[in-house]
């Protein structure tokens, strides 16, 4: 069972799940710019798969077990994270049935992707989760550093249609090396921008 993950793809899939991982647990502890750049790492790995994928052959066994990690670390980084924060900042008596519907709308399109995969043109249906980390990125950036906002309002203001855009009937590139580097880039700016700005946990101190 242990063997599977040292192959070098799952290996990558490994660190991110671990970063997903540790990234639900430090938002759960009320330290949201840190667990917001820390599963912005997990996006990284996942892109980083994509592109080990496509250019190696990997057993038929080891891609299915690799493909089972990379739900379960999507699924935290795409969903359960964010989900976490909304629920802290929403002060909404429906939010815990939101942050409910959050979830299960993502694990929804998660096994319709599971199932279907992509296209023959390398195009997904929906929006893929990998986009909602970077926007709740976005969102605490401009409230730490431009102007404050109120959270509880434009959390959910955001969130609730970007969810639904997942499970739309649209189709989107979702493959291929120039999305999986501006994935990483934005990523890895992000990441690095709420590094920068969550001065020595003034964003905890000042949500706390």
């Amino acid at each position: 069972m242990i063997t599977y993950p040292s192959d070098g793809a799952n290996a990558v899939t490994a660190v991110g799940l671990l970063c997903s991982g540790a990234a639900m647990g430090l938002v759960a502890k009320g330290h949201y710019a840190a667990g917001v750049a820390l599963g912005l790492w997990a996006i990284i790995a996942d892109d980083v798969v994509g592109e080990i994928a496509r250019r190696t052959k990997i057993a038929m066994a080891t891609k299915a077990n690799g493909k089972a990690l990379d739900g379960f670390s999507e699924l935290i980084f795409g969903s359960v994270t964010p989900a976490i924060v909304i629920a802290v900042f929403s002060e909404l008596p429906v939010s815990a049935v939101f942050t409910a519907l959050l979830i299960l709308i993502e694990a929804v399109r998660l096994a319709y992707f599971d199932h279907f995969g992509l296209d023959d043109r390398r195009y997904s249906t929906g929006l893929p989760l990998s986009f909602d980390l970077p926007v709740l990125a976005a969102i605490l950036l401009i409230d730490h550093t431009l102007a404050p906002l109120e959270l509880g309002v434009v959390l959910p203001f955001v969130f609730v249609p970007l969810s639904l855009r997942h499970i739309a009937p649209f189709k989107i590139k979702a493959s291929g090396s120039p999305v999986h580097l501006f994935a990483i880039g934005v990523a890895v700016t992000a990441s690095v921008a709420l590094c920068i700005t969550n001065r020595a946990g003034q964003y905890v101190l000042t949500r706390s």
